[in-house]
């Protein structure tokens, strides 16, 4: 490192020191909000022909930071993620400073170890007692992964032939499932319309009956079904489809079930909470993102499987006998080499945050950190209720909370309660997000940063409530 370097690293240090100590933007604002047009004007993302020196190098780090959005903000509760952890953020560094590849054992012993200790510590807690998985980009590659390996059990062929007409494969999610669904069959060359989306309940779970029935007509009608995904805490309403019944007709039809834990597979943490989950032992992968619950840095994803050699089945292209690899020496299963297993190349050792958190928290401390914000949610969800400008849309089922507020010219509510959103964001007072859920525009609040207390939520729904009178007034002038 030269002198100058060390000093624009001193000085970055401590603008990244400052910047988690405190908030410079008025109002302890959540975001200084300017449109794209605006934004562009303000600030300069143009790269020259020439470098710049450290102190505007340094202009750029301290004009980015007026300007992002600040996510470790007790009112950053638009998201399925909440607030970083210091201890993640070490690991965070670390695997950033030693910039190794999860590729090989060689090039990253320690790293490896970790994370083959902390995949077995995963798998053992959902139920998988001879489980294997590894960590991924993030639950949408996660669930491309589940599929590609329901795909290779049906037909290990399939690797190396392609997909030919004879396989006209199907796969079951609920019409609450997460849009991955959709981009992995259309990497793996199945086809969007493969895809059968299964109809929810009033609260979003799968309807198993209708799951069945699905199945059966497709076996009529000389399809292959091979793959159910459930979903653990979907992303809106947070509801859970029933894995146990799911995996019972997943037994009767021999179909590989997969359990969408992305967002609420961190249940699983909570002995007061884990029956959310019940059944997900009996599945064959499950994906789970730290990153939403557990207070780490994105990406930090892992999928798991029930059974050891899947991934590597499923995965790898790898034949050193055929074609000499320059970075694997030592395939098959003897090798420590984690890019076996792997879509990806290069990879960096993500396990490193989740595991300095885990080893900082323990179990206990992210069993209190969970039930913390479903207690968080709780208190939300009565204020809600007790307050008569506000109205709950749907039951909270998790940590989720659809709602909206309620105007006085009630035939505008849907875009009234959409201009709240953005007034909040204009303002930089909160960070909330808006959808349309069968057929009603509500406003979404996800309380997962253990951080947050009672105050930030009342803060929140007061936000909200002013908002909505300042834009029902308008509505009636």
């Amino acid at each position: 490192m030269t002198p100058n370097e060390h000093e624009l690293m001193t000085n970055f240090l401590k603008l990244l020191m400052n910047f988690l100590q405190s908030n410079e933007l008025e109002d302890n604002a959540l975001i200084n909000h300017h449109d794209y047009k605006s934004l562009e004007k303000k600030f300069d993302a143009s790269i020259g022909k020439k470098g710049v020196a450290e102190d505007e190098l340094l202009s750029s780090v301290q004009s980015y930071m007026q300007y992002c959005v600040r996510t470790s903000h007790p009112q950053f509760l638009g998201t399925l993620r909440g607030s970083y952890t210091i201890a993640s953020l070490v690991g965070e560094f670390l695997a950033d400073i030693t910039n190794t590849s999860m590729s090989t054992y060689e090039g990253s012993p320690v790293a490896t170890l970790i994370e083959n200790k902390l995949i077995k510590k995963m798998a053992d807690i959902v139920g998988f007692t001879d489980g294997d998985g590894i960590f991924v980009t993030g639950g949408t590659q996660a669930n491309l992964i589940a599929v590609l390996s329901a795909r290779n059990r049906l037909d290990p062929n399939i690797k190396k032939t392609g997909l030919r007409q004879q396989h006209d494969l199907v796969l079951f999610v609920s019409d609450q499932a997460h849009y991955s669904f959709t981009s992995a069959a259309n990497v793996l060359g199945l086809g969007v319309q493969s895809i059968v989306r299964i109809v929810s309940d009033p609260l979003g779970r799968m309807d198993t009956e209708a799951l069945e029935l699905a199945i059966q007509t497709a076996i009529r009608e000389n399809k292959t079904p091979f793959f159910i995904g459930a979903t653990a805490g979907t992303t809106v309403l947070g509801a859970f489809d029933p894995i146990e019944d799911i995996a019972n007709i997943a037994s009767k039809y021999n179909l590989w079930l997969h359990v969408d834990g992305a967002y609420g597979g961190s249940a699983v943490l909570s002995n007061r909470h884990n029956s959310l989950l019940a059944g997900c032992e009996l599945a064959n992968s499950f994906s789970w993102d730290a990153h939403k619950m557990m207070g780490v840095p994105v990406p930090c994803s892992v999928i798991l499987t029930k059974n050891s050699g899947v991934l590597y089945d499923a995965c790898t292209t790898i034949d050193v006998q055929e074609t000499p690899s320059y970075v694997y020496h030592n395939v098959g299963a003897n090798s420590f080499d984690l890019g076996e297993k792997s879509l990806q190349g290069t990879r960096k050792a993500d396990v490193l945050k989740l595991w300095f958190a885990w080893k900082y928290y323990g179990d206990d401390g992210y069993e209190n950190r969970l039930n913390h914000v479903v207690e968080l949610a709780q208190y939300a969800e009565q204020r809600i209720e007790m307050t008569p400008s506000l109205e709950l849309v749907f039951p909270r089922q998790f940590v989720n909370l659809c709602f909206r507020y309620k105007p006085k010219a009630g035939e505008n509510a849907d875009q009234l309660n959409i201009r709240v959103q953005k007034r909040l964001m204009q303002k930089g007072q909160a960070y909330i997000n808006y959808t349309d859920v069968k057929g009603v525009t509500v406003l979404l609040l996800n309380v997962v940063n253990p951080l947050v207390g009672e105050e930030d939520i009342d803060y929140l729904l007061d936000r909200v409530i002013e908002i909505g009178q300042e834009q029902d007034e308008l509505d009636m002038c």
